[in-house]
């Protein structure tokens, strides 16, 4: 018994020694190809950096979107590539139509999207101004950048800034946050939220939005969101709507701005004020090229005590009048009739 014993322990003792001389001495095989194979995929995974860098969005043979940069980097592990100074095209039906400018862009490769940071975005048509205005500033400082007057003109093109913008494949919208300025001919707005297609046809301005017309008189247009529609070049407002013109003031719930003919289509409930004269009618064309402001249906005139109507009243804004046409009716207060005399 005693001598089983011993002979078990000699056994083990063997044993022991055989791996640790194995262990030493003779690595196996397949331990060496797993250390290879780890660095292989470490190496894999190192970030890639590149150069004067044009990357594209190719899906089914279509072209969604286009950016150079001057520099760029490639994150395999996350699938993630960080671009820098960037001049970007989204494309519609394989045509360009939005152009942009970015300091720094993010593409998503396994999300199939796009985010850029501080971006100035204008439409195909609008490219030449742009390649003139930059060759005119030199390097532009995308934060503090405003469009020159005398690049803006009536219908012509758009130009807007925003914070950050995102674009995904799946819907192959736009969507701009953080501060937007827009503007489109005499169109100048301002929001905190922008949406629109990369065509640029439907743009949606939201966020305490407010527009500004400047024309022969600067018009000041407050509403709870605005949509440009580009191919009939008109604007709408719509909720809350307050003009202000000089000291007339004009609130509705709807206007619709048509560019081409430079008329404002007020609709639903109109009141105007200017100074201790209310006017209110159901509807009105408000003419800027000539200054008047034509009220129709439901139609009246308030002054302190005093109520007139008519099938009309037009308001100039240019000789601060009202005049009352049609089938009209007056009752004056008497206060007022000893103010006359």
């Amino acid at each position: 018994m005693e001598l089983l014993k011993k002979i078990s322990f000699l056994l083990f003792v063997i044993f022991v020694l055989f791996l640790f001389i194995w262990a030493l001495y003779l690595p196996k095989k397949e331990s060496t190809e797993i250390i290879k194979k780890t660095l292989e995929e470490q190496k894999q995974r190192l970030d890639l950096y590149f150069q004067g860098v044009t990357l594209q969005e190719i899906v089914g043979g279509i072209k969604y979107w286009e950016i150079k940069a001057k520099t760029s980097t490639l994150d395999k592990t996350t699938g993630i590539a960080t671009l820098k100074d960037t001049y970007g095209t989204f494309f519609e039906n394989g045509v360009p139509t939005l152009k942009f400018l970015s300091p720094l862009a993010v593409w998503k490769m396994n999300q199939k999207e796009i985010r850029l940071k501080d971006v100035i975005g204008f439409d195909a048509r609008s490219e030449g101004k742009v390649s003139r205005f930059l060759s005119e500033v030199g390097k532009l400082d995308i934060t503090t950048f405003t469009l020159p007057a005398r690049y803006q003109k009536r219908g012509e093109g758009y130009f807007f800034k925003a914070k950050n913008l995102s674009w995904r494949l799946q819907d192959q919208k736009i969507s701009c946050g953080g501060g937007i300025w827009l503007t489109k001919g005499e169109i100048s707005g301002l929001g905190r939220e922008l949406q629109a297609d990369v065509g640029l046809k439907k743009v949606l301005l939201k966020g305490n939005p407010k527009v500004v017309l400047v024309n022969r008189d600067i018009i000041t247009i407050e509403a709870q969101a605005f949509t440009v529609d580009s191919p009939t070049d008109t604007l709408s407002a719509d909720g809350g709507v307050t003009l202000t013109s000089d000291h007339i003031k004009i609130k509705t719930q709807k206007i619709n701005y048509r560019q081409r003919e430079n008329q404002i289509e007020i609709i639903k409930s109109v009141h105007i004020t200017y100074r201790d004269i209310l006017a209110t009618a159901d509807q009105a064309l408000y003419d800027i090229n000539r200054q008047l402001i034509t009220l129709s249906r439901n139609t009246r005139l308030k002054r302190q005590d005093s109520v007139m109507t008519g099938d009309k009243i037009m308001v100039s804004l240019k000789d601060k009048t009202f005049k009352i046409s049609g089938r009209t009716k007056a009752v004056i207060s008497e206060e007022e009739f000893k103010e006359k005399k």
